[in-house]
Parts: C-alpha cells; sequence; structure tokens
C-alpha cells in the first residue's frame, strides 16, 4: 500500500537534482566509523518524512514506530553498545523537498543510513544524492518497481512492489467468483497508472472484465462524474487503486449514487478505517494487528501502551517498526559505518519481522524475497483477515 505526492516539474527537478550532486559530499564514507561512532557515543539513522503538509498522518505512524522501536533497541544494549538515534527532516513527502533533505543527511557525517521517503515519488528524485554519497537509501514503504530497478545498490525496500500487490488482487478476486469491475485508479505516472497497468494486465489474463476504468486526481472532493461512469455497465464488484485519504471520499460518494456492490480499496489508515461507508472493504495486507503471532501481540501491546490515544495498529506503524530492526542488524552484521551498512544489507538473511514473518532480501532485486499477502476486511473500523 502506498501514496501519492505532489510531482515537480521535469526540468525544475533535474536542475536541483544536478545541483546538489555537483556540491555532493561524501561525509561518512567508507570504512572508519564517524566521530560519534568511534567513541561509543550514538549512532545516527535519518529519516526523510511528511511531519507536514498533505501526508502528516503517516509521517506520525512512522515516527511513533520508529521512536519505539528506538526505545527498545537502546534498551536492549544499541548496535554492540552504540545506542541509536533518529534525526527527523520534514520532507512534506515532496520531491523538492526529498532531494534537499538527501544533500543534508549525505552532508552529516554522523548519519550512516537514511529512511524514506514515504512515497516513491519522493524518493526517487532523491536517489541519486544517496547514491553519490555512499549513503543507504532505505525506502522501507516504497513500492514502484523503480525504486530499485532503477536505483543503485544503495536502494533498499521492504515494501511490496505495486506489480506484486495488484497481480495478487485482480487473482483474488477472480478467485471470489468475481467476473467484472469497475474502475478507479489515481491518475499519477509514479503511482496510480503503473498500479492500475499491472492491475489491467493480470485481469486481462484470467477473464477479470473491467466494465469501465477512470483515472483520478487525489486532491478532488467530487468523484461522481468519474464514479458513474465507472459502474454505468453495472460491475459486480468496484477497485479502487489509491490511497487511504482519497479513497474514503470514493467510498462515500459511490455509495451516494447507490452502487453496493463489494469494494475492493482502501487502506488501514484513520480517515478510511473511520468511515461508515467503508465497512465490508477488502483488501490485501502484509500485515494483520489481530495474528495470534507472538511477536505481533508483543508488538500491538508496546505501541498501544505508549500511545494509548491511537485508534489501532497498521501496515505502516508494523512496517516502520521492522525497518528500524533491519537497520540495526544491518549495522551489527556489516558495521556502524555507511560501507559497513551497505555490506550488513547484502548480508542479511531471516530477520524476525512483523510484516513478512522473517526478511531476508533477494541480492538482484534488494526487495523482500517472496513477499505474501493476507485477504482482511474492515469490520467495526478494524482490518481483520477475512476467510470469505
Amino acid at each position: 500500500m502506498i501514496r501519492p505526492a505532489r510531482i515537480a516539474p521535469i526540468a525544475a527537478l533535474a536542475i536541483t537534482v544536478t545541483a546538489a550532486l555537483a556540491g555532493c559530499s561524501l561525509a561518512g564514507d567508507g570504512g572508519t566509523p564517524s566521530d560519534a561512532a568511534s567513541d561509543g557515543s550514538t549512532v545516527y539513522f535519518g529519516v526523510s518524512s511528511a511531519t507536514t503538509g498533505d501526508y502528516a498522518e503517516y509521517g506520525k505512524q512512522f515516527k511513533e514506530a520508529f521512536d519505539l522501536a528506538v526505545e527498545e533497541v537502546n534498551a536492549d544494549g544499541g548496535i554492540d553498545g552504540h545506542p541509536v538515534a533518529l534525526k527527523y527532516e520534514d520532507s512534506q513527502s515532496d520531491p523538492k523537498q526529498s532531494v534537499t533533505v538527501a544533500q543534508k543527511f549525505v552532508d552529516d557525517p554522523q548519519v550512516i543510513l537514511a529512511f524514506g521517503d514515504y512515497s516513491s515519488s519522493a524518493s526517487i528524485p532523491a536517489s541519486p544524492i544517496y547514491t553519490a554519497g555512499k549513503l543507504v537509501q532505505y525506502g522501507y514503504n516504497n513500492s514502484n518497481p523503480d525504486f530499485t530497478a532503477k536505483g543503485s545498490e544503495y536502494q533498499w525496500s521492504t515494501a511490496i512492489t505495486t506489480d506484486a500487490n495488484y497481480t495478487w488482487t485482480a487473482d483474488y478476486i477472480k478467485d471470489q467468483g468475481v467476473d467484472s469491475v469497475g474502475v478507479a485508479y489515481l491518475n499519477t505516472s509514479d503511482w496510480g497508472i503503473p498500479a492500475y497497468n499491472a492491475f489491467k494486465a493480470e485481469a486481462d489474463k484470467i477473464g477479470l472484465t473491467i466494465t469501465d476504468a477512470e483515472g483520478v486526481d487525489a486532491t478532488s472532493d467530487d468523484y461522481r462524474p468519474s464514479l458513474t461512469k465507472a459502474v454505468a455497465g453495472d460491475p459486480d464488484a468496484f477497485v479502487e487503486i489509491g490511497y487511504g485519504p482519497d479513497a474514503s471520499k470514493i467510498v462515500t460518494q459511490l455509495r451516494a449514487i447507490g452502487y453496493d456492490g463489494t469494494f475492493y480499496g482502501g487502506q488501514d489508515e484513520e480517515s478510511f478505517n473511520t468511515n461508515p461507508d467503508a465497512e465490508g472493504s477488502i483488501i490485501g495486507s502484509e500485515f494483520v494487528a489481530d495474528s495470534t503471532d507472538p511477536a505481533v501481540q508483543a508488538f500491538v501491546s508496546a505501541f498501544t501502551k505508549k500511545y494509548p490515544d491511537e485508534t489501532g495498529v497498521t501496515l505502516f506503524e508494523a512496517g516502520a517498526y521492522d525497518a528500524l530492526h533491519v537497520a540495526v542488524e544491518a549495522a551489527k552484521v556489516g558495521g556502524i559505518t555507511r560501507a559497513g551498512i551497505l555490506e550488513g544489507f547484502q548480508k542479511l538473511k531471516d530477520v524476525p519481522s512483523l510484516v513478512y514473518g522473517t526478511i531476508t532480501f533477494d541480492p538482484t532485486t534488494r526487495r523482500v524475497a517472496s513477499p505474501k499477502l493476507t485477504p482482511t476486511i474492515l469490520t467495526d473500523g478494524k482490518w481483520a483477515e477475512y476467510q470469505g
């Protein structure tokens, strides 16, 4: 699951990246530990995320999970006796801002790895900066295949790709006995359109008819004209390819125009979960908070104890929590330098994970080998494993 971000004009962004690369420092490069790490003090990771702007809710979720994980790691001795700390920078998940943040982290000799950004459209433009600075960019939430496929050895992700996600979605819907669907997808070149193309390719292959597909703007407040066209062919079900906030508006407006078929879409995210019109929605998820796995339950218990005002625990928190622990393990394996972190990622195997059980990276894709999805349904504002 993923979300949109504003995309800067290509020419302006290219100038920004070129200028940043021209002054790119290789701070912290090589096998010599930074000053902070060498004297037994703090090891720093950078976090590029949206703490303000349209996607600030996601930034809050990530920060809560990161902070909990850091507390636990440090209580357990840190990284070979070195405590861990995070340096947060607000990118607003905007490509221009993420490039600026990347340069700041590259120029900071204390930072040995950078998490982020939230969206692939913000992460990918920053990747050349991280690569030039020989600083691992851990896009734990980046599902666009291009993040790693067109990146370098410094780009890694534990997010399932959009291709795998929406191929699974088409197969699952067909397996449910559905013959036809209407579709609304985010009309964004970095994520929505490729995700829809993956869904359509699989739907065509397996004989799932798309009666109509409408590209929509995530910032719109009125989707009714597009939705009316999307359901004009009376499809058996409806598929939304997007993120939580836009999905919440779409499902409400879909019900308002009278369509009552099953809604396949949405996200485990507050604006969607608390929307009564979203009840009964179905998605595939890598993480289910009510899993009987003891590790998952321990995490949920610790999270709710630390943040009692939060309404629940989602994939976003679990993914960030996993990411912090993966980075720590990489540093333990390879060493607390930028070169050591890279070596650690290349060697990691079977790291415990809330999302996947264990994480082993495929060295050719720099993504999790054999990620799995579980069908989930939204009931009473919470997602649970669906047996239908």
